[in-house]
């Protein structure tokens, strides 16, 4: 047989003409055979091996629905017909490059959502649509209802996602999601009028075998510029965020709120002066390793629920100068009285010119660990605190700004030392400290090896 030339297409024989009933594969099928072989990215073989079988087609090309990406052409129809050819068998919707005018696209279960990268694949929201770009089945009432039900298996990936916001969408959203189980990787949402992610789930502990679990998987995200949260999560809890990115937003860069409970959030960047908070924790166990809240006035990390971790991260503020405030981590009450307790801090701050910490709604059993550069206003006194508010009676504090430096507040290690009746002997070698109780008072003392006794500090 002789080889074939580039860019000649081999003709099928007429039994693989018959099997021809769904568009016919191009450049993706090759990829979506290695995924459904790995499991990545989509359902694999081994979701069939109850003895249902794989069905032969699982990836459409939304050229083949009639889709221009021009750019200028309303796409709706075409793009939601390849959705909806998706839907009775799950599988890929490809999306080769170009610019696809759309309106809302509803996406399903088992329904993966692929780009030609993010500078490639665009998605733009039709003028005058003012809606969700992308928006799962039945959101409306699933999230109203606060189910455990939603859409599941499901992924978008490699593509930009324009709101359009300028063009008559004042209040248009990029992915409005309701369900679990889904991830979204190497994606950019920006340009909406209110988030750009939105994502909310029910309260279910497990589900039932087979399962996968409810976990949603966010890697590589991008979102900027748009007039709400930049990710507003809800839900699913104890989800993941990998290598993301969120900035100038007018609300939020990260807010973890509602059913988000035990997400965690590792090498997660948000920036901007138009954001007042670039991550607000205001779910139980939320914990956030290696991240970096940059802020230019307002507040680094505000924490408001139990069991939150800020671990080996950095808050960068700007030394903003007027009346607005700039706080790295800040506790703000929570739900019910006792909130925020039980919070692990252990981060670098610099130029936050109100202060580094501010524990005025601290509620106790904390650890706060923070190491402070904070010259204060560029030119102005040393304005930049180390702390506002007081932590709980039970919450150990170390931050520290350099030996003796004024900012410093160190409440730890947490122990009692009661008065004695007989100061100790001296020691050749040490000095002691020792407490003892003169007319009434509690005194803190120093014995040197001289014999010598220094009052450090006494009851008023």
């Amino acid at each position: 047989m002789r080889p074939q030339p580039p860019g000649e297409r081999a003709q099928p024989s007429g039994e693989a003409n018959a099997r021809r009933a769904v568009p016919r594969r191009r450049a993706i099928a090759t990829t979506a055979a290695l995924l459904a072989g790995t499991g990545v990215g989509g359902i694999g073989a081994a979701a069939y091996g109850s003895g249902l079988a794989a069905p032969a087609e699982r990836d459409y090309d939304v050229r083949e629905f009639g889709a221009a990406g021009d750019g200028s052409t309303d796409d709706t129809h075409s793009l939601q017909r390849a959705l909806d050819a998706a839907r009775a068998t799950g599988g890929i919707v490809f999306l080769p490059p170009g610019v696809y005018l759309t309106r809302r696209l509803t996406l399903y279960s088992r329904v993966h959502l692929r780009g030609s990268g993010g500078d490639a694949t665009i998605l733009r929201l039709a003028p005058d649509s003012n809606t969700a770009v992308v928006e799962s089945d039945d959101y409306e009432a699933q999230s109203r209802a606060g189910s455990d039900a939603g859409i599941t298996l499901f992924s978008v990936r490699d593509l930009t996602v324009d709101g359009n916001q300028g063009q008559g969408n004042p209040v248009s959203c990029g992915l409005r999601l309701y369900g679990y189980g889904y991830e979204l990787t190497d994606l950019t949402v920006f340009n909406c009028g209110a988030d750009g992610v939105a994502s909310g789930w029910g309260t279910a502990g497990h589900l039932p075998a087979p399962s996968h679990q409810m976990e949603s998987r966010i890697t590589g995200l991008r979102t900027h510029d748009n007039g709400g949260h930049g990710v507003n999560f809800a839900g699913p809890h104890d989800s993941m965020f990998l290598n993301c990115l969120s900035f100038q937003n007018a609300g939020t860069g990260f807010h973890l709120a509602g059913n988000s409970y035990g997400t965690l959030m590792v090498n997660c960047h948000a920036w901007g002066v138009r954001q007042n908070v670039s991550f607000e924790l205001a779910a139980s166990g939320i914990g956030c390793v290696n991240c970096y809240a940059d802020l230019d006035g307002g507040v680094g990390v505000r924490i408001s629920r139990n069991d939150c971790r800020w671990l080996a991260g950095y808050v960068q503020g700007a030394n903003h100068p007027g009346p607005a405030t700039e706080i790295g981590v800040q506790f703000v009450p929570g739900a019910v009285a006792a909130e925020p307790a039980c919070i692990t801090v252990d981060t670098l701050i610099r130029n936050c010119a109100t202060a580094a910490v501010d524990f005025g709604a601290d509620r106790g059993m904390s650890s706060v660990r923070a190491v402070l550069s904070q010259p204060g206003v560029a030119g102005a006194a040393d304005t930049g605190l180390g702390w506002i508010g007081r932590p709980a009676p039970d919450t150990q504090v170390e931050i520290t700004h350099g030996l003796g430096h004024p900012k410093n507040l160190v409440v730890r290690p947490a122990f009692d030392l009661r008065a004695e009746p007989t100061p100790p002997a001296p020691d050749d070698s040490q000095v002691r400290v020792f407490a003892r109780e003169v007319d009434g008072r509690t005194q803190l003392c120093a014995r040197f090896a001289n014999g010598e006794v220094r009052v450090l500090a006494s009851d008023t």
